[in-house]
């Protein structure tokens, strides 16, 4: 999955949990199918122009925000999304090298 993929995928989760909707109601809403925006949201599928207007349209975002890499925490600072998920994946890697017994 690419950066903009994954950042597009987070971001359309991201708003879709704002407006507390299902991935059935976002799809409803963007005239697509439950099954597509779930492959969306997990980076499978990237999703054309106009799709992307009316998921965007549906979250009622413009659809570059769709695009933002950095997620607002509320108090002004902002985390850069990919170096914490790089941060997690080594953290679990190296928990799960550990409790099989490699170095």
């Amino acid at each position: 999955m690419t950066k903009v993929q994954e950042c597009l995928a987070l971001n359309i989760k991201k708003y879709r949990r704002m407006l507390n909707i299902t991935q059935e109601q976002l799809a409803e809403r963007a005239k697509s199918s439950t099954t597509y925006i779930g492959t969306i949201e997990i980076g499978q599928k990237f999703p054309s122009p106009q799709m992307i207007e009316r998921i965007a349209d549906a979250l009622n975002v413009d659809s570059l925000k769709l695009f933002q890499p950095s997620s607002n925490l509320g108090n002004g600072d902002k985390i850069d999304v990919y170096a914490l998920k790089k941060t997690l994946m080594e953290n679990i890697e190296k928990a799960v090298e550990m409790s099989i017994g490699r170095d």
